[in-house]
């Protein structure tokens, strides 16, 4: 059986690093690297033979310009090149919650460029608004908060500064591999009525101060931090493997 082929920028990137580690999406998919760099006349021919532009490449730190140009401007360049060719290549993107910082803002302004092509090109894109990625190896993720935070504990900083007091949602990597994986065999779960937005079922909602405090609670117990089988998918669980996960790489390095 003939794999499909999916165009995919930012493979370096934490979520696409776990996605190509996957062994059922490496079999049925064929991954074809893309960056800004790339000459146009190599990636033309490779936009009319993929099934999907999985669209992770992003930055999410630099100046405002900077921050336009890599999650805006190379999204529009992206766009132009499919419809110059007349092309109707369906994006999967990874768009923000958040709209309070210029790296959430930027990254807003993309996910309209791709849903305005949507529009005009009768496609449809998958967009996903992430909010805070927790999760195995999440030194991968650059500038996240919870990694931060987790980092700043395991070195024994005594003055904690948390983000903000309000709630968040959290998200593991590995559901958002699974939701990503759902959308590249066409069964993206929407969140919208115009199938605009998906989202990532398991989410988990929670101020930074609960978090502090479940973290504080698993160093304290150590081993003894109790794992229940039928909470596996609890916010609790998931943070502890995470910070299992960020101790382990930190005693390494």
């Amino acid at each position: 059986m003939t794999k499909k082929k999916v165009l995919i920028s930012g493979a370096d990137s934490y979520i696409a690093q776990k996605l190509l580690k996957e062994q059922t999406v490496q079999e049925a998919f064929t991954f074809l690297e893309i960056n800004p760099d790339m000459d146009k006349a190599e990636l033309v021919p490779l936009l009319e033979e993929a099934k999907y532009l999985l669209h992770l490449y992003e930055s999410k730190t630099g100046s405002p310009e900077e921050l336009q140009v890599a999650n805006v401007d190379y999204t529009a360049e992206l766009i132009h090149l499919v419809e110059e060719h007349d092309y109707r290549l369906p994006f999967i993107y990874t768009s923000s919650e958040y709209d309070d910082s210029e790296y959430g803002r930027s990254k807003l302004l993309g996910e309209q460029l791709i849903r305005e092509y949507g529009q005009r090109r009768r496609v449809r894109n998958i967009i996903y608004r992430l909010p805070v990625l927790m999760g195995e190896d999440l030194h991968l993720d650059i500038a996240n908060p919870l990694h931060d935070l987790i980092k700043d504990m395991l070195l024994g900083n005594k003055e904690i500064q948390l983000p903000d007091e309000d709630e968040h949602i959290f998200v593991d990597v590995e559901d958002v591999v699974v939701e990503l994986t759902r959308a590249l065999y066409g069964r993206a779960f929407y969140a919208t009525v115009d199938k605009s937005i998906c989202v990532i079922s398991a989410e988990h909602f929670a101020t930074w101060e609960r978090v502090l405090g479940i973290l504080r609670d698993i160093i304290k117990k150590g081993e003894d931090y109790p794992l229940p089988q039928d909470k596996a998918n609890s916010l609790e669980q998931k943070l502890y493997r995470t910070y299992k996960s960020l101790e382990e790489y930190y005693s390494r390095v």
